[in-house]
């Protein structure tokens, strides 16, 4: 039983806990996947990893951050083919109409007379999550180590 078996028989509410979008997101990107995917094989050729399976993929990448090669042990697929089926899914969603993200200035440069009056307005808000302090030992460590390892070390002083 692949990923895509799996959450498909899930509860609306875990399977947005899982994958991070609806069912209804989640059918309107399969279509465009699928709708691309004809495209490309109208010709013929392999057929490869299934468009279902490479959506969950990448929505589970996304959605959790997992390195590729934990997500080939826990699927029996390739880290190399993970990768390929998230990129393929990553060009192909932003390139669609339906999934294109505008630039911030572009949305809401739009705005009419009534809008802007409107209490409504959106506030954008950014956090960078990415720095984080890196925890390392305080220069006077010395104070409050045990010294375990040095009692199991033979002394190699000559």
């Amino acid at each position: 039983m692949n990923a895509y078996e799996k959450i498909e028989k899930l509860s609306e509410k875990e399977f947005k806990l899982i994958t991070g979008v609806t069912r209804e997101v989640f059918w309107e990107m399969l279509g465009v996947l699928i709708r691309r995917y004809e495209d490309e094989h109208a010709a013929g050729g392999q057929a490869g990893m299934a468009v279902e399976l490479r959506l969950t993929l990448a929505l589970e990448y996304w959605r959790e951050y997992r390195t590729f090669r934990h997500m080939a042990n826990d699927h029996q697929i390739s880290k190399t083919e993970i990768n390929r089926a998230v990129m393929w899914v990553e060009e192909v969603l932003s390139k669609s109409e339906e999934f294109k993200l505008c630039d911030i200035k572009e949305r809401f440069a739009t705005k009419t007379e009534e809008e802007e009056d409107s209490e409504e307005d959106a506030e954008i808000i950014l956090i960078d999550v990415e720095e984080q302090p890196i925890e390392r030992p305080k220069y006077e460590q010395e104070k409050s180590y045990s010294g375990k390892k040095n009692s199991t070390r033979r002394n190699t002083k000559y």
